[in-house]
């Protein structure tokens, strides 16, 4: 497919073209016989690293529908200059909600929970609001971000509602705080804490060792840190890596407890809110109980606490694509499909493209792309699309507040594909 690049992607374009010159680059929407990338596209990537003051990156590409290919940039940290490997994990950020779809998708295909059952007849939040829109919140609704709650309710109101803008069903509204809720409906009906639930559905049968729910204090070593961009225009550290200073934190109370992070609940960890240590952090000091048991602060949820490497991410964008030997312990066929099938159109108040069950969706001659991003604190930033088409997939994932300039340039480089996700 071509098309006509408006001016920011024409320089985008031409400016990484002069970075490195040995032999010529493909042209733009060219089809390339591969997307693994040759030396001179390295050269790019790493010259887009610098450009955008991104320390670190992980790169997975699949071909022929498995994953062909993956490898780290950069650093993990600038203060301590840890290189970036295949081994590295990084926060996935909202790449996390398609995963979670897929595992509410095998709690279906084996009846324990269906489409349209409502939420409120399982499980009620504590904060719950009765109402009849929040009474008519079904599954369905939140696969396809149709609840009409909104992303998280604002961090410094207390007094915020978990309340339905306008009638479920009836427009879209992605929100994390939907998966929040569904996640304590799934525990309800399982007995099983989120990291042990996708563990259980997902990761072992799909053999993605590498993949976690939560951060993990056996697993700390191989986390990237988040980075900002400094007054002086500079990659810096940032002050505050709020999944570690309250991973530790968690992590004394579940040696006091002997039951291990994997294994909680939410309510576990609205319990270790309550008893652990009190933050010293100047940012986190301060913080109230109630606002810490806010679903968007929490580190064990469905719409965002996912930690994984570049290339696991890439195996799970497998699962979607056609033509392979489904196993018995994946989701149906139909199941498959129907994630892959537009639920919501564009409009002027929603998804600025087709939205599925779990993916943004674009129609593709010979089949659809499907994608996600992902931004967490702003600092970890993420996105892995696949290509039923052509059955290609790429996974970006990145450790600066930088990092979606970063995939926007380097995106159409290395796939020479007019993506829209990319624009």
């Amino acid at each position: 497919m071509q098309f006509e690049l408006n001016r920011r992607q024409a320089l985008k374009w031409a400016g990484a073209t002069m970075v490195a010159t040995a032999s010529p680059v493909p042209a733009f929407g060219q089809s390339r016989a591969s997307w693994v990338p040759d030396a001179q596209t390295e050269e790019l990537l790493t010259a887009a690293m610098r450009e955008h003051r991104v320390p670190g990156v992980g790169l997975a590409i699949i071909e022929d529908g498995a994953l062909a290919w993956q490898k780290g940039y950069g650093v993990t940290n600038i203060e301590t200059e840890s290189p970036v490997t295949e081994a590295t994990l990084f926060q996935a950020a909202s790449l996390t909600k398609p995963l979670f779809v897929y595992v509410v998708m095998k709690l279906v295909d084996e009846g324990r929970i269906g489409f349209d059952d409502r939420l409120a007849d399982f499980f009620r939040p504590a904060d719950y609001v009765a109402s009849d829109w929040n009474a008519a919140i079904t599954v369905r609704h939140v696969l396809t971000h149709r609840t009409g709650l909104p992303n998280w309710r604002p961090a410094e109101d207390e007094n915020a509602i978990l309340q339905p803008a306008f009638a479920p069903g009836t427009a879209y509204s992605y929100s994390g705080e939907a998966f929040h809720w569904l996640q304590q409906v799934c525990e309800t009906i399982t007995g099983l804490g989120l990291h042990d639930l996708v563990a259980e559905y997902l990761f072992a049968p799909a053999g993605l060792s590498d993949m976690a729910m939560t951060w993990l204090p056996g697993r700390d070593a191989r986390e990237v840190h988040g980075h900002v961009v400094s007054e002086d225009g500079e990659a810096a550290l940032s002050d505050l890596q709020f999944a570690r200073e309250q991973g530790w934190r968690l992590h004394e109370v579940a040696q006091r407890w002997d039951r291990p992070i994997t294994r909680w609940t939410s309510a576990d960890l609205r319990a270790a809110h309550a008893v652990m240590r009190p933050h010293t952090h100047p940012r986190l000091a301060d913080r109230p109980l109630w606002r810490v048991n806010r679903p968007g602060s929490a580190v064990i949820d469905s719409a965002s606490s996912l930690r994984t490497t570049a290339g696991d991410y890439a195996k799970f964008l497998t699962l979607m694509m056609p033509g392979r030997e489904r196993r018995r312990l994946e989701i149906s066929e139909e199941l498959r499909r129907m994630m892959l099938t537009t639920q919501s159109e564009p409009s002027e108040n929603g998804p600025n493209r087709p939205a599925g069950y779990g993916w943004a969706l674009e129609p593709r001659d010979g089949g659809v792309a499907y994608d996600h991003w992902g931004f967490n604190a702003g600092q970890y930033i993420s996105m892995g699309l696949g290509d039923t088409a052509n059955r290609r997939g790429i996974v970006i994932m990145t450790n600066g507040s930088r990092g979606n300039r970063f995939m926007d340039h380097i995106g159409p480089i290395i796939t020479g594909t007019d993506y829209r996700s990319f624009f």
